[in-house]
């Protein structure tokens, strides 16, 4: 593959091998400290150990079970409960009432390309955001699968300690062997994992993870890693344990050579990597175990995915119940958005926000009462930007002046966003360019101010002042060739309160009055993300980060992907990939690998602003307005989702109600 082709989704398709099984108001209850949606600072631990973010361990006696786990247990099925949790349950306190079991939760998806609307719902990681509390003000990591962890001194090693007695959804024992297992058999694979996990690296190596016994492991890493665990919250915990005695039998260091061909050629696959990839596939293969608390038994393309409790589950509630209270989760194909809104408000939908955007918010209102739900708000929304395309290498001429901080600046005064805003939502947004958000904790007042008023006077002043005088016939400028300036906004189908093409053919039209040949062009979005991951895009069109950025860094550094500087992004892991950044994008790159590393939070919050100083003073990402209501449907009777929580695919949408402790009253 050519290093100009190794694109943002060459990358994903080589990692999404290493991920493994990865990759998330009470009715008529009063509801405790109620989750909030104003981030605040997510806190590296402070001491060398963490808690249990739960009550005393359940007492053996008071274990209880659903009713269809019971009757396995009667029929000689499955072993009692107190044989399937482990020797420390974690327990939950549920956000407002302990729980009953219940029958079925409904939600609604477009298909295999939707999946990450299920995966969010089951996937556990080593460790998980807590609850959302705006009375703390912040958003805290706390133990999951690994009931603790301790820290080195100088912030090189993490050592996770383990549930004894956790198994596996086959009732197959989850030890350290699973984890040793992911990064031997799975990340340090080549065929399997061209590149190591790059959220993993830090100083420019990989770590080397141990087993201290069978229920500790430790990650060394060559220098400090300040992130570890908020990576872990967001998407490395899913990724780092592998079912071994189910996966070993597709890998050729554990499986019979012969044996292992046979599968392959029966399978219709060439290679073994792509039997094994086939077979890791927790999403589409049932017979892959999992931690989570449903496993998926009928996956799409099926009119109805459905995913059944694991009976192996090693949670229960302070009563002792073993958790998940629902017995299925229940996800039907809609063939389109329309379809969504038709299941939504005909009462088929218990607990969702995914498609449910700000356009559809007064249509939802307005059918609460027959759909049987109730709209709550959470916070999150898109915010349209454009993606300034630094490394864009289709013409010099205009490659120049993308780079010129004076052009981006008119392009930011040629905006008119309060017009926008009126227009397309309702006077609700705050007009903007992207530097963080309010909720983020590296936001500084003043950041995403800098040239957002509409002064056409000034955006034409500018755009003279660096040789874009001169107009042809029809009013148009000229580049210094002496050819008209044409522009090209790229955008995808994208729920943003309104369609995206209206919101940049909008944008496209205001840069025409300042003598622009601006376009705006919806593609499919598999295309859309060929070409902006492929550096093709001049001006890739799309929503940005609000808060986590420093997880998913892309939004702002040029780190593996960058919409605004996806060359540029490629260069940072490796200089033979991509293309060398200026002096002034390097610096942004350096200053995120030292926050990465850094394990003190105050010097990663100055690191942090650092990195946002430089995007507020150069524009390289064109807001619009930021929309920050989410509507959530929850349907009547559905107990225990949060009156309110940040909607960010960080903190895995609708995963951070905890949905292994949701029920429905009957």
């Amino acid at each position: 593959m050519s290093a100009d082709r190794l694109t943002r989704r060459n990358l994903l398709q080589l990692c999404a091998l290493t991920t493994g099984a990865a990759v998330a108001t009470a009715c008529g209850g009063a509801p405790g400290p109620a989750p909030t949606a104003t981030e605040a600072p997510v806190q590296a631990p402070e001491t060398t150990s963490a808690p249990e973010p739960t009550t005393a361990p359940a007492v053996a006696s008071r274990y209880a079970e659903a009713p269809s786990l019971a009757a396995q247990v009667a029929s000689g099925a499955l072993p009692p409960v107190e044989e399937r949790l482990p020797l420390e349950p974690l327990v939950v306190e549920p956000y407002a009432e302990v729980g009953q079991y219940s029958e079925d939760l409904h939600r609604v998806l477009t298909g295999p390309s939707d999946l990450a609307g299920h995966r969010v719902i089951l996937q556990e990681g080593f460790v998980r955001w807590d609850r959302w509390d705006s009375q703390r003000g912040e958003l805290k990591v706390i133990p999951n699968i690994a009931k603790g962890w301790d820290v080195s001194e100088d912030g090189r090693s993490y050592t996770f300690y383990l549930r004894q007695g956790m198994r596996w959804s086959d009732g197959e024992p989850f030890t350290a062997d699973d984890i040793m297992f992911w990064y031997e058999a799975i990340a340090l694979n080549k065929e399997l994992s061209p590149a190591f996990p790059s959220w993993l690296v830090v100083g420019d190596e990989p770590p080397v993870i141990s087993k201290v016994d069978d229920y500790a492991v430790k990650f060394t890493f060559p220098v400090p890693f300040g992130l570890l665990l908020q990576f872990m919250a967001f998407e490395g915990g899913p990724t780092v344990i592998a079912p071994k005695h189910y996966l070993s039998q597709f890998h050729p260091d554990y499986a019979d050579a012969d044996e292992l061909a046979t599968k392959i050629e029966e399978a219709g696959f060439e290679h073994w990597y792509e039997l094994f990839a086939d077979r890791n596939s927790t999403m589409n293969n049932p017979e892959c175990p999992v931690v989570w608390a449903w496993k998926v038994e009928q996956p799409f393309p099926a009119q109805r995915m459905i995913s059944v409790r694991n009976p192996y589950y090693w949670k229960v509630d302070p009563e002792g119940k073993q958790l998940p209270y629902f017995e299925r989760v229940v996800v039907d194909l809609a063939e389109n958005n329309e379809v969504v809104m038709m299941k939504t408000i005909a009462g088929e939908v218990d607990m969702q926000y995914r498609h449910m955007g700000f356009a559809n918010y007064s249509l939802l209102k307005e059918n609460e009462e027959k759909g049987g739900y109730e709209v709550r708000h959470w916070i999150g929304g898109p915010f349209p930007c454009v993606y300034v395309n630094q490394s864009w290498t289709g013409d010099p001429v205009v490659q120049d002046l993308l780079r010129n901080r004076d052009f981006r600046h008119a392009l930011s005064y040629g905006i008119n966003r309060e017009e926008m805003n009126d227009l397309f939502w309702f006077g609700l947004a705050t007009p903007g360019n992207p530097v963080g958000s309010t909720r983020d904790p590296f936001y500084k007042e003043g950041y995403g101010t800098t040239a957002i008023e509409y002064d056409p006077d000034r955006a034409n002043e500018l755009l003279d002042s660096i040789g874009l005088d001169q107009r042809d016939g029809e009013g148009f400028r000229l580049r210094s060739d002496g050819q008209r300036l044409r522009l090209l906004l790229e955008c995808y189908p994208h729920e943003m309160g309104v369609p995206g093409i209206d919101i940049f053919g909008q944008v496209a039209g205001y840069w025409q009055q300042l003598g622009i040949d601006a376009q705006a062009r919806e593609l499919g979005r598999d295309l859309w993300g060929e070409r902006a991951d492929g550096n093709e895009c001049m001006m890739p069109c799309y929503d940005i980060a609000k808060i986590l950025w420093i997880l998913d860094p892309g939004w702002f550094v040029p780190y593996g992907w960058c919409y605004w500087a996806p060359a540029f992004a490629l260069w940072a892991l490796n200089p033979e990939a991509g293309m060398e950044p200026p002096e002034e994008i390097k610096e942004i790159i350096d200053w995120y690998n030292q926050l990465k590393q850094e394990p003190d939070e105050t010097k990663r919050l100055e690191l942090g602003r650092m990195i946002l100083d430089r995007h507020n003073e150069n524009i390289y990402v064109i807001g619009t307005c930021s929309i920050d209501i989410q509507p959530m449907i929850v349907k009547n009777g559905i107990v225990n989702v949060p009156t309110e929580a940040p909607a960010e695919y960080r903190t895995y949408h609708e995963g951070i109600a905890w949905p292994f402790q949701l029920w429905r009253r009957k």
